[in-house]
């Protein structure tokens, strides 16, 4: 059963790892990327990033729709994440599980240049593109919070982008 999905350009990184697979109690984090699944090098750094006991995998999209979806996944706690809202949009109607808790933190400061793209808080950068897949998921009924870490006050971000 997924506890949170998160788009966080880092993946799985310090507050991810240590922060919020413990307060979750997480015992599988899913990065969701096409690419970077298919990036042998990425994939073991994902893996040496994890907190013990906690197993990383690295899937694209329809491999961990497979294995959320999987009767076997029900009880294991996981988180999934990801560094881009298109994957979130494409997963989402592809899960069996709807009482999802997205989070949104850490997202848009890597590639391409601020300027082009609208600052949401002090660490979610949104491209038009960025704003468009995210306004199709709040479609969908789904918010995200932005909560970078889980002592932070959680916020709404259909509110904050004005959506």
């Amino acid at each position: 059963m997924i506890s949170m999905i998160r788009i966080d350009d880092r993946l799985v990184h310090g507050q991810v790892a240590v922060k919020w697979s413990k307060q979750l109690s997480v015992s599988r984090i899913i990065v969701v990327s096409d690419a970077i699944a298919k990036n042998e090098i990425q994939v073991s750094a994902l893996k040496m990033a994890a907190p013990a006991g906690v197993k990383v995998v690295v899937l694209g999209v329809e491999k961990a729709t497979a294995i959320i979806n999987d009767p076997r996944s029900k009880d294991m706690k996981i988180l999934v994440v990801t560094n881009d809202p298109k994957n979130v949009e494409e997963l989402l109607p592809l899960l069996e599980q709807k009482d999802l808790f997205l989070n949104m933190a850490n997202y848009g400061r890597i590639g391409g240049a601020l300027s082009d793209k609208e600052k949401i808080t002090e660490t979610v950068y949104i491209s038009p593109a960025d704003k468009e897949v995210i306004q199709q998921i709040f479609a969908m009924g789904y918010d995200f919070q932005y909560q970078p870490l889980p002592d932070d006050s959680p916020q709404s971000l259909k509110q904050l982008i004005g959506g």
